[in-house]
């Protein structure tokens, strides 16, 4: 079966996590493995376009660098 390493996971993360575990009755790892479960059977939220690039913008910050960063080739749509 395949694994993960979560890296930089902050201690008091993994506190409050190995604490919900113990209380759940089951294991950190368990309780990881279902909550990733959880996540990757969850429909992916709706785009809010222009809304979720306005929060990454700080004011009066470039956009084309930005947008540089993120822009990705789109497919071809034959109609």
């Amino acid at each position: 079966m395949p694994s993960i390493t979560i890296r930089n996971l902050s201690a008091e993360s993994k506190e409050r996590l190995r604490k919900q575990a113990e209380s759940s009755g089951c294991s950190l790892e368990a309780l990881a493995r279902s909550i990733l479960d959880q996540a990757a059977h969850a429909p992916a939220p709706p785009t809010r376009f222009p809304h979720d690039l306005i929060a990454l913008v700080d004011p009066g910050e470039d956009l084309h660098s930005l947008v540089r960063k993120h822009d990705q080739p789109q497919r071809v749509i034959e109609l």
